[in-house]
């Protein structure tokens, strides 16, 4: 008997505890619920995330542009260019007249492959003596898809050889067709030097977009962006004066990774140095403008890091960082063309392990530029609002 007042004050206890433990909780989800842009995020962007990554990841890496030299101009070099269209891997974009028009084809990224098929090809066929040969150049700087760009070019010979297409079935050359193959930038297909060059751009993206979100948010979230609006700064000064602090860090942390790269990994830089800075500083610029426009759009801190969690996985699916952009659905490469990370990846890699020049260059600097000049034009807009 002495011992039910304690349970009965031990009940109470735990109910109260509940109660107010249930509480905190309705005040939490009320808390949350209200905060629709941190709401919608956390709800809609994983699903968004999966829907980008497995029809990106699930795509087969069809459709790879290639170009062909046909100096034999016969009915067999005819047979083996419709042989290598007909692959699913391939496709047959260009006929240039000779090597350096091809190389310019590969420089400006057109085209992953050349075939060449040499003068004498339909003779050397029919010869008991000769193998006939074709080679296979490859753009070697992506060792995926080089090495599936090497194997379709001599499944579609093998298959031509197998289907009896050569000729007539009787006049098969006795050794098949010899397939010379050779990989520009990267003669062993070395999967480092690509991995560290994307690492470089996307650890550059992520440094200075994160720095770079909190610019206009936390003057809001505590207050200070009042005190910013009463000051004779116009609105493009005070974006510009946002802007410096990630573009330095983001220059720094890009010029110590590159020193990495080099002297580390040992990845050589085979272009201009001060392209690829120039380039680099342009596309700073253009995240930076990035993610100053969500930090307009956002109320806290909490929201832009979220946001920008999304954006940063919209731009590993769009960029080709996680595969190629021919690999994924017309709409989202329509879509890739305003991601930044993008065009600064084909510069980094077109630079770094091609040695591209500026005049190979440039449509992907003038997207970037076209890109920030942009986003600097609606962050302003944004802007606008908030200190209204």
């Amino acid at each position: 008997m002495l011992g039910k007042p304690g349970i009965v004050n031990q009940s109470i206890v735990e109910v109260a505890m509940f109660h107010r433990l249930g509480t905190l909780i309705q005040k939490e989800i009320i808390q949350f619920t209200r905060d629709r842009i941190l709401l919608g995020f956390s709800l809609l962007a994983p699903a968004i995330q999966i829907i980008l990554l497995g029809r990106a990841i699930s795509q087969d890496i069809v459709g790879m542009g290639v170009a062909v030299i046909d100096y034999d101009h016969s009915p067999l070099s005819r047979e083996v260019i419709t042989a290598l269209d007909n692959t699913r891997e391939l496709n047959v974009l260009y006929y240039p007249e000779n090597l350096d028009e091809a190389r310019d084809l590969i420089d400006r990224g057109e085209i992953i492959g050349l075939v060449v098929i040499p003068r004498n090809f339909m003779q050397d066929s029919q010869s008991t003596t000769v193998v006939p040969q074709i080679q296979v150049i490859v753009d070697g700087v992506s060792s995926l898809i080089a090495g599936r760009t090497v194997t379709a070019a001599q499944g579609a010979v093998q298959a031509l050889i197998e289907d009896s297409v050569i000729v007539n079935a009787n006049d098969h050359p006795p050794g098949g067709i010899r397939v010379f193959t050779e990989a520009l930038f990267n003669q062993t297909l070395d999967f480092r030097p690509d991995s560290q060059t994307s690492q470089l751009g996307l650890i550059t993206f992520q440094v200075t977009t994160l720095v770079a979100v909190m610019g206009i948010v936390r003057e809001r979230e505590i207050g200070t962006i009042e005190m910013l609006t009463i000051t004779p700064l116009r609105k493009l000064e005070l974006i510009a004066g946002k802007m410096i602090t990630p573009l330095l860090l983001g220059t720094i942390n890009f010029l110590l990774m590159l020193s990495v790269t080099q002297f580390i990994f040992e990845v050589e830089l085979r272009g201009s140095f001060w392209v690829l800075f120039g380039l680099t500083v342009l596309y700073l610029f253009t995240e930076t403008a990035y993610a100053l426009m969500v930090s307009t759009i956002t109320k806290s801190q909490q929201q832009a890091t979220t946001v920008v969690f999304v954006w940063a996985m919209v731009a590993l699916t769009l960029s080709g960082y996680l595969v190629p952009i021919t690999t994924l659905p017309k709409t989202m490469q329509w879509i890739s063309w305003a991601v930044p990370l993008r065009h600064y990846l084909t510069i980094e890699r077109s630079i770094i392990l091609k040695g591209s020049g500026f005049a190979a260059l440039w449509p992907e600097a003038l997207a970037i530029l076209i890109l920030g000049v942009a986003m600097t034009l609606i962050t302003t807009r944004t802007l606008t609002r908030v200190t209204e």
